[in-house]
């Protein structure tokens, strides 16, 4: 979907939205709008530094009404919805093939096969933020006792064993840890793209977990 003037008010929405300003990259209500309206949240985050930064005249009026107004800001964020065709309702993406992109990262990868194989729905982003602890810790330290499986357990709203159990999966990908033996894992092919796309770089890694957090947090 293109960025139109009509879909400031979604924008608003969340700038207004306690604690009021721009909120950080990879919050949830940043990503379900990216999702929503299929606009990377990069863009969605741009406008957000636009109305505090540069807002035209027109934006300021619109946000000194909603702010004084939260009702009127509602009403137009579902009439918004409604003419752009968004939600199970919406009719703007029938017919039309949509090439996702970022809505991938935050899929789950293991939908078939997580409840007959007891595990948690792990999309992309779970396992960037899995990997960059991996990198955080040493064979011996992966284990649900130690405090930064906990802490990640935590923040993920998953069990510490299935963040082992991730990590465990990892050192398949490691070249430099020599594994017992070939593992048979539906996991596995999905955590080895996210190692060959993050693992030589871990800075960046590290960078891009630190932004991915607030997923969770906010």
């Amino acid at each position: 979907m293109i960025w139109t003037e009509e879909l400031w008010p979604l924008v608003i929405q969340i700038y207004l939205k306690k604690p009021l300003g721009i909120k950080p990259l990879y919050s949830r209500d940043i990503v379900n709008l990216a999702l929503e309206l299929h606009i990377p949240p990069q863009i969605i985050h741009r406008k957000l530094s636009l109305l505090r930064r540069n807002p035209t005249p027109t934006l300021k009026r619109m946000m000194e009404a909603y702010e004084k107004k939260p009702q009127w800001l509602k009403k137009a964020c579902q009439a918004t919805r409604q003419i752009q065709g968004l939600g199970t309702a919406g009719e703007l993406f029938r017919d039309v093939e949509i090439k996702e992109t970022f809505e991938l990262d935050f899929r789950p990868v293991n939908a078939a096969t997580a409840m007959m194989m007891g595990r948690p729905l792990y999309t992309p982003v779970m396992l960037i933020m899995l990997l960059n602890l991996y990198f955080c810790l040493v064979p011996q330290t992966m284990v649900a006792e130690t405090p930064e499986v906990k802490e990640l357990a935590s923040l993920l709203e998953i069990e510490p064993k299935d963040v082992v159990d991730i990590l465990e999966i990892y050192q398949y990908c490691d070249p430099f840890i020599n594994t017992p033996e070939s593992l048979m894992d539906p996991m596995l092919p999905p955590c080895h793209k996210i190692w060959e796309k993050y693992s030589d770089d871990i800075e960046k890694l590290s960078a891009l977990a630190e932004q991915l957090k607030y997923y969770w947090l906010l």
